[in-house]
Order: structure tokens, then sequence, then C-alpha cells
């Protein structure tokens, strides 16, 4: 039996390496507005160890990454298995829904080629933030509908490497980033699909734990992240306390009326969705 939908659409809206730092921001925009249109933590972990591959991993499968088992160095070497006991989000999608528009962005190239399954119709395109935000917007506005989008933007990350983690450059990086994510919903806006819609603003690490150039430790400053999610279906008073980051599979999973896996560990967070 079909399982009741939250949302028609799903946008899950990434920035790598943004820990939890959108606190640093003189006036971040993402959290201004999931507070008014949602919910957001910035007490959410991520998975162990803090590193790229592991962390988005556990989020598009919805398992730890020693179930997913892909790092860095096999997420660009290796695809994902179609037959794995741990789908992804989008392929549980199109097991369900053949007829599903689904694409993902990303600035990193082994997460749409690594990690997102290859053969299941997922749009996939790889860019530099700036010009990957670019093709994001066009293809929301010449799409005839998404019904599941991701995208990874990846400064935030990559100015922690070179400046340090929570530190002035990479807040301007992210604070760079939410303008980009923005962009994104303002073309959700104009094609008039923001009621029926689910956002879900992420990133898979902090970092500067042990290192101030780096991550991968579980430190706080590697582990704890910020989750916000927004839209008319989102509960203003759900319990975010305990969520980690690969919970985001099960929300996505519900929000679409689709069936959670028993094989993931990603459960919806109590009271997520209204009604």
């Amino acid at each position: 039996m079909e399982q009741a939908s939250y949302a028609r659409r799903v946008f899950v809206l990434g920035m790598d390496g943004a820990g939890n730092f959108l606190q640093r921001l003189n006036r971040s925009k993402v959290a201004a507005l999931a507070r008014q249109e949602g919910v957001m933590t910035l007490g959410a972990m991520t998975e162990l160890p803090t590193i790229s591959a592991e962390c988005w991993g556990a989020m598009l499968h919805g398992v730890t990454p020693g179930k997913h088992g892909y790092d860095n160095e096999r997420a660009g070497a290796e695809r994902y298995p179609l037959d794995s006991a741990y789908p992804s989000f989008f392929r549980i999608a199109r097991e369900h829904h053949p007829e599903w528009t689904l694409a993902s962005f990303t600035a990193w190239t082994p997460i749409n080629y690594g990690l997102v399954e290859e053969g299941i119709g997922v749009h996939k395109h790889c860019a530099p933030d700036a010009e990957l935000t670019d093709a994001a917007c066009e293809y929301i506005g010449a799409a005839e509908d998404v019904r599941l989008f991701y995208i990874a933007l990846d400064a935030p990350d990559a100015l922690g490497h070179q400046s340090g983690y929570d530190t002035p450059p990479q807040h301007e990086a992210i604070a760079e980033a939410e303008e980009r994510l923005l962009r994104i919903v303002d073309a959700i806006d104009r094609r008039g699909w923001r009621e029926d819609s689910l956002l879900l603003f992420v990133t898979d690490h902090g970092g500067g734990g042990e290192h101030a150039c780096n991550h991968g430790s579980d430190h706080p400053m590697d582990r704890t992240i910020f989750w916000a999610a927004a839209g008319a279906c989102v509960n203003p008073n759900a319990n975010l306390e305990g969520l980690t980051f690969k919970d985001t599979a099960a929300v996505v999973a519900a929000a679409l009326g689709l069936p959670i896996p028993e094989s993931w560990d990603a459960r919806v967070p109590e009271s997520l969705f209204r009604g």
C-alpha cells in the first residue's frame, strides 16, 4: 500500500565542511529562513570518521560508514553497487516511481560517480560551486518537474583546509554558500513549487578540532553540524534532539511517502512533520 507523503518534492541543499559555524555569521540567512519556515538545530551529529565520503554516503544511504563501506579513495574509483542492501534514497525513489525526475548536482565528483548509483536515471552534474549553482538554477527553471533534488557545494570545506575551520575566511565562504543555496530557493519559488516542497539544509562535517585545517576526528568541532528543515509540512516544534546526519535519508523517504528500508539505521525525528 502506498504511504502518505508530506511533500511533493524534496530539495537537499548541502555545503561541505560547514559544521555548525553558521552561528558565527553576522546573520545566517539559512538559519533565518529555517527558523521562520521550519526547524533547525546547531547540535546534530555527523558520522565517524568525519570525512566527506563517509558522511555524504551515510546521508545518501541511511547507514553508518561501516555499513556503506565507502571512503574518499573508494568513492573516487568505484561506483556504488546497484544490488547493495543499503540503497540510496535516489534508488528507493526510482524503484517506486520510475516516472519521477531525480537530480544530483555536486562540486565534488566522487559523490555523483561513487556514492550515487549509476543506471537509475538520476540527472547528474559536476562543476565548481559558481557554475554548479548556475546550472542547478537553469535545470530547475527548465524541468517539467523535479521530485528529488540534491546539491553539495564545496567552498566552505576548501576554505577550511586552506585557512582553518571556524575562522573569518571560512565564515565568508559559508555566507557565500548560503547565498548560492538561496538562489536555488529563489528558482524553486519562481516555479511555484515552494508551498508543496520540503527544503533540507545540511552539511557533512565540521573541522578544526584536532587540526586547525583538517577534520576526521571525533572532536566536537569536527562532528557537530547544523541541520534544518523548512516547508509547510514541517512542525516548528519538532524535537531534533539526537539527530544524526544519516537520519536525513529517512526524512527524505518519509516526506515523499517512500518506504524506509529495514536495513537503514536512519530514523525520522519525532514529530518532524505536521499532521
